[in-house]
Parts: structure tokens; C-alpha cells; sequence
């Protein structure tokens, strides 16, 4: 069996041999090593990318071990890495005259294939292989499964990964390759039946719970998700990734405290993550917490200068705290990351109409209007910002043209009977919100939202009782 080679680890033995190779290639020293040295040796420069270097010792082993099987079979690893794949195979194909049941060859071969794309010819190498060998099957499998969905060919990949997990059921990979099939194919409902009764038989594996999991997310199965996640924690407590899925979930159904604690436990397992202090400081500014929101804004930008959302989100939690002058610097930072983002604009139009800015606020309104033409909201924000500078016909006809887009929109016609009202055109007033109650009833009260002195006019009163 070939030892561990990794010089990486604390081991002088590794480190000596590297030290002796550097001597070789320098020319000033030669040494002695056997096959499996050898093999680790160019395994290690082929895992560290240094591919010369790889090369450059396969010469050296060849030199001393010029019959060895192993070493080419280490050749056509080096070749593929150089992506002479054409070469590779042809020295397969001469070493499987002398070892015509040597699976590693068919591996190897079905490896090259792979490379060039040839999936069909990689799936009857590595179907060989698996004939041949006793050991190392579970890779093979994972290979098949690989090549039947470079294939388009999901049905056949689902096969080959249950062959698979039914006889190494502990795969991680194996697990996750089978979600991400049944996605792929659009076939999570089934997907989730394979995970239940996967389950039935490894009742404890937190990695099945958790593609479960996943699987019903992508079906807003969000309760049988947060269920999934919930026993992937249970069978294993330090699992951060079922922590992390489980606040994501709980934040979907509106459980923001539970939400909160989930992220927490993930940073206890993970340490300090600026999505995960995101996602914390989202869930605080939905319950309107928006001190501790803030901060934890702040901690996911300390970790990720350039997390936009996080620098919106904090702007926004200035904002709602009244401190708009704190609120224009985050939203300019935001504004720097991503000037063509519309939700950016759209705040950034808020804070400067909180500030007075009557033209910037315009300004960033417009950039939002061309930039998300389906954003009905911001005809209220706008309308209402010339409204209340003695812009009222221009607030009309700016949410008149929104009217004219968005048809069946009834906080725009209840906003505009408004803004009739509040002009003295009483008539008209009372037709909009005519024509808004036919569409949504209950959407009345947004004219007390906006207006609260209106609900002691008995006119109103009367037309809405």
C-alpha cells in the first residue's frame, strides 16, 4: 500500500526527502527512493499545482524504477495534469498489454476520457474497473455517476449514487452528488422519498437530514425543512451548516428570535462570518430592533468591507433610528459598491428626502423608476416627496403614470384620492377610493398611515363606514 506522503504535516522523514529532491534537481546530490517515496513525492507537487517540479521528479523515478506499473500510471496522471491526454491513454493502453486486470489502468483510462470529454468511452473504462477491483469501488461509483451527468443524463447518475450509498451509506459526497441530481432534475419530491427512506436505515446520519432538508427548501416545504434541519443538529450538535440552514428557514417563517439563536450557534462553530452576522442583523430589523440590527450590520462589514446588503441594511437601521446624517454615509458606501442597483438608489432617496436633499432625492427616484421599472413603491415615495414641496400637479402626474402601469394597483389609487383630498378636489377624492375598494378593502387604512388627521373628517368617516 502506498504510505501518506504530505510534507505539510509535522513529519521530518517527508520534509527530508524534499530537501534531498531539491538537491537532485540542482544536481548537487543523489539519492535513493523507493516506488511508493516516489509516488507520494510527485503526488505532492501535483497537488500543490507545481506541475514542472512533478515532472521533473517522475524523471528521476523512472530512471531508477524503469519497469514499474505504478509509476506509469503516475505518468498519465502527469500527462493529464499537462492535459496530453492522447498520451496518456496511449501509455495506459501499452501498460494494459502486460496488466490487462489491473483496474487502476481503467481508472486511469476512464480519468483521461473524462478529460476530453469522451464520457461515453470514460463510462466503459471505469464499468471495467469496477469489474476488476475489490477495493476502492466507492470512488468508481462516484466517477459513473459524474459522467452520466456530464451526460445530461440525471436518471442514470441517481442510479449509480444508490448503488453507491447502499453499499457505503457513510459517503458525504455521495450524499450531497444525490441531492443536487434530484434538483437538477427537477425531481426533489422524489429526492425526498430517498432521503426518507435513506433515513429509515441511517437514522443518525445528520448529512441525509440535511440534504432533506435542502431538498424540501427547494420545494418551500419550509416546515418539513426546518424539521430536517432540526434532527441534522440533533444527531450531531456541532453540525454549523444544519445551524446555518435551520436560521435560514426559521427567518422564512417569520421566527426571527429562534432565527437569531441558530446564527449565533453557527458563529460559536464557525467563528465570525460577515454573511452570517447579515443574516443576524436582518432578522433584528424585522422585530424593529434596529440598534442591535445595526450592529450586527456593522460586524458583518468589519469582516467584509464590500458586503453591499450589509451597508444597506445598516443605512437603513440609521435611518429608522432618525439619524439620517449616519444613514448618507453607509448609503454612499453602498452607492460606491453598486451605483446601478436600484434598492440601493431607492434608499438613498429616502435618506436624502429625510435630509432636505430635494434634488438628489429626486434624482436617486428616477435612477429607480428606469432602473426596476416593476417597483410600483416608489411612485408613493416619490409622489409624496413633490407633494409635500409644493410640487402637487407634478406629484399627480407622476402617480398618474404610475397608475397607468401598474392598473390594479390600490395603494396607488387610494394614495392618489389622497392627495385629491388634501387638494380640496373632494369628488375626485371620493372616486379613486371608490375604484380602490373594489380592488382591496382593506388597503383603506393606508389613507390614515399616510394621513392620520383624516380620520377625524366625518365626510371620510361616513364614506368608509
Amino acid at each position: 500500500m502506498k504510505e501518506d506522503f504530505d510534507p505539510s504535516y509535522d513529519d521530518n522523514n517527508n520534509q527530508d526527502r524534499l530537501v534531498k529532491l531539491e538537491d537532485m534537481f540542482s544536481d548537487t546530490a543523489y539519492y535513493y527512493f523507493d516506488v511508493n517515496e516516489w509516488e507520494g513525492i510527485i503526488d505532492h507537487y501535483l497537488n500543490t499545482l507545481r506541475v514542472e517540479k512533478a515532472i521533473k521528479a517522475l524523471d528521476f523515478a523512472q530512471y531508477q524504477h524503469p519497469n514499474s506499473a505504478e509509476l506509469y500510471l503516475k505518468q498519465a496522471e502527469v500527462l493529464m495534469e499537462q492535459n496530453e491526454h492522447n498520451k496518456a491513454i496511449a501509455v495506459l493502453k501499452k501498460l494494459q498489454e502486460t496488466y490487462p486486470f489491473n483496474p487502476d489502468i481503467f481508472i486511469g483510462m476512464g480519468d483521461a476520457y473524462s478529460r476530453k470529454m469522451e464520457h461515453y468511452n470514460a463510462i466503459i473504462n471505469y464499468k471495467t474497473a469496477l469489474e476488476l477491483c475489490e477495493d476502492g469501488k466507492e470512488e468508481i461509483y462516484f466517477q459513473l455517476a459524474a459522467e452520466c451527468q456530464s451526460l445530461e443524463k440525471p436518471a442514470q447518475a441517481i442510479y449509480w449514487l444508490k448503488v453507491m450509498l447502499s453499499e457505503f451509506p457513510d459517503s458525504i459526497e455521495g450524499l450531497y452528488e444525490m441531492a443536487f441530481c434530484y434538483e437538477v432534475n427537477g425531481t426533489q419530491e422524489a429526492g425526498t422519498e430517498f432521503f426518507k427512506t435513506f433515513l429509515h436505515s441511517n437514522p443518525y446520519n445528520h448529512h441525509a437530514w440535511f440534504n432533506l432538508g435542502n431538498l424540501y427548501t427547494t420545494l418551500e416545504k419550509y416546515e418539513e425543512a426546518l424539521n430536517a434541519f432540526d434532527y441534522s443538529v440533533i444527531s450531531f450538535e456541532e453540525f454549523s451548516s444544519g445551524w446555518y440552514n435551520k436560521g435560514n428557514i426559521l427567518g422564512r417563517l417569520g421566527r426571527y428570535k429562534d432565527a437569531i439563536e441558530a446564527f449565533e450557534r453557527t458563529l460559536e462553530l464557525e467563528g465570525p462570518a460577515a454573511q452570517t452576522y447579515f443574516y443576524i442583523g436582518d432578522c433584528y430589523e424585522n422585530i424593529e430592533k434596529f440598534g442591535k440590527a445595526k450592529q450586527a450590520y456593522q460586524k458583518s462589514i468589519e469582516l467584509d468591507h464590500d458586503h453591499l446588503d450589509a451597508w444597506v441594511g445598516a443605512a437603513n437601521c440609521y435611518l429608522e433610528l432618525g439619524d439620517a446624517e449616519e444613514a448618507l454615509n453607509f448609503c454612499e458606501k453602498a452607492l460606491k459598491l453598486d451605483a446601478k442597483n436600484s434598492l440601493v438608489q431607492y434608499l438613498y432617496g429616502d435618506v436624502c428626502k429625510a435630509l432636505g436633499y430635494f434634488d438628489a432625492a429626486k434624482r436617486a427616484f428616477d435612477n429607480v423608476i428606469e432602473m426596476d421599472p416593476s417597483n410600483s413603491e416608489v411612485y408613493l415615495d416619490y409622489s409624496d416627496l413633490l407633494f409635500c414641496n409644493d410640487e402637487k400637479f407634478k406629484a399627480i402626474e407622476l402617480l398618474n403614470a404610475g397608475i397607468t402601469l401598474f392598473t390594479n394597483q390600490p395603494d396607488l389609487i387610494y394614495r392618489m384620492g389622497t392627495y385629491h383630498f388634501l387638494m380640496g378636489r373632494k369628488n375626485s377624492a371620493f372616486e379613486f377610493w371608490t375604484n380602490a375598494t373594489l380592488i382591496d378593502d382593506n388597503l383603506k387604512q393606508s389613507i390614515f398611515e399616510y394621513c392620520p388627521q383624516l380620520k377625524a373628517d366625518i365626510e371620510i368617516k361616513d364614506f368608509f363606514s
